[in-house]
This record gives C-alpha cells, sequence and structure tokens, in this order.
C-alpha cells in the first residue's frame, strides 16, 4: 500500500483518516462559531434604535470582531465542503461533486452578507464623503443593508440544505455512519430548506419557525463528534477516499 494509490479497499470496520478529521473537527468548530457573533452583538436591533448611528459607533469594534468570527466561519465551510467531497466521492462522484457545489455556494453567500454588514458600518461611519447625505439617509440605507443581509442569509440557508442532504444521502446508501444518524441529517437540512424558502416567499413569517433549526445545529455537533473519534464505517469491498495519506487507525 503506497500514497500513490487515490483508492484502496479496507477491511476494516471502522477507519478514520485526515479527511475524516478534518471533517469532523470543522462541523464542530462552525457550530461553536456561529454561536459566538449573537453572543457579541445584535445587529438587528442597534438598526432599529432612532440613533442607530451612535449606538454603532461605541460597538464597532466588537461588530467588526464578530463579523470577523463570521468570516472564518465561513472559510472553515468551504473546508467541509472539500473534506466531505473526498470522504463520500468514493460513493458517487457526480452527487457528491453536486453537495461540495451547493456547499460552497452558502459559504460565498455568507461572505456576500458579511459584505452588506460592513456596509453598515461605512454608512454609519460619520466619514467626510458621507456629508452629502442626511443623517436619516444614511441610517435608512444601513437599515436596507441590513434587510439585503437577512435576505441573503435565507438564501444561503436553502444552498446550503440542498448540498447537506446530498452529503447524507451519501452517508446513508454507503453505511459510512449509522443511517439513523444520516436520516436525522436529511429530515433536519430538509427542515432548514423549507425554512430558508419560507423566509424567501413570505415577507413577514412567524418567528417561532427560527427553531427549526436547532436540530440541524445539534446534528452537526454530533456528526462532527463521529467522524472525529469513530470515522467512517467501511465494509469489505467498499473503497475510501485515501489520496495522500494513510489511515490513521483501523479497528
Amino acid at each position: 500500500m503506497t500514497q500513490k494509490n487515490n483508492t484502496m479497499t479496507k477491511t476494516a470496520s471502522h477507519m478514520k483518516n485526515n479527511y475524516t478529521y478534518v471533517a469532523g473537527i470543522t462541523y464542530v468548530l462552525i457550530i461553536v462559531l456561529s454561536l459566538l457573533p449573537s453572543a457579541i452583538f445584535d445587529l438587528g436591533a442597534l438598526l432599529k434604535a432612532k440613533n442607530a448611528a451612535d449606538n454603532l459607533i461605541g460597538q464597532e469594534g466588537l461588530i467588526r470582531v464578530g463579523l470577523a468570527i463570521e468570516f472564518l466561519m465561513f472559510i472553515l465551510v468551504m473546508v467541509l465542503s472539500w473534506a466531505l467531497y473526498m470522504v463520500l466521492k468514493p460513493v458517487n462522484k457526480g452527487l457528491a461533486l453536486f453537495g461540495l457545489i451547493f456547499r460552497f455556494s452558502e459559504a460565498v453567500l455568507g461572505c456576500v452578507v458579511i459584505m452588506f454588514y460592513l456596509a453598515i458600518l461605512m454608512l454609519l461611519s460619520g466619514a467626510d464623503y458621507l456629508q452629502a447625505f442626511q443623517p436619516e439617509q444614511l441610517q435608512a440605507l444601513a437599515r436596507f443593508f441590513g434587510k439585503l443581509g437577512g435576505a441573503g442569509y435565507y438564501i444561503l440557508l436553502f444552498t446550503m440544505g440542498v448540498g447537506a442532504i446530498a452529503y447524507c444521502y451519501l452517508f446513508y446508501i454507503s453505511g459510512y455512519i449509522p443511517k439513523a444518524l444520516a436520516i436525522w441529517g436529511l429530515i433536519t437540512y430538509s427542515t432548514m430548506v423549507l425554512y430558508g424558502f419560507i423566509n424567501i416567499i413570505l415577507h413577514n413569517p412567524p418567528a417561532q419557525l427560527a427553531y427549526a433549526m436547532a436540530p440541524g445545529a445539534l446534528f452537526e455537533v454530533c456528526i462532527g463528534l463521529w467522524l472525529t473519534f469513530k470515522g467512517i464505517s467501511v465494509k469489505p469491498n467498499q473503497t475510501i477516499a485515501t489520496e495522500q495519506l494513510e489511515p490513521i487507525t483501523a479497528q
């Protein structure tokens, strides 16, 4: 067995390699990083205040830290998309590529949303070149970009869910992870797709729909820990991706 092989047959029941480690760790890190910005600031509440510019002046540093954390989170989504593609490519390369495209688009859209939020800080910065606008106009533009960022968030939820459904389906048919875990993923990402789509077609959907997101976060933590510590279950007649690496453990 050499590192030149792209695939190899394994007789081990559970196996971990660099790809499963990367996928598992990034799954968990993404959830941790996603929780930090909302704990640091509530941009929507700040923009709704009449003195939004004054509110942001004292908290711009914290807001930028929160946005930087979100940026790192979406970079990790790119890494996760690649790692899952490498793990699932031997199962069905076309469908794995389909999942890669949609999950990668989630990260790209997330970066665009961050640009919208950075534009809000620029509009309310009080820079000299903004003197051509009235304060009320600047605050209206800031709220507009905030709304635009929210719309972008719902779009990325939809693309994220579609890509994740493809990955979970491949996990299900391959038996790499417990089928119950894969089914949980299929269900929770389906609700995520529905949640994003409803927020696109409805002007003001019920706020309670946001609770549909909680099972998705819990699932990503669970599958992340599973891939990190248990790896994937490989049958004797299955092949796994081993490009430029050797298996780390086999039980």
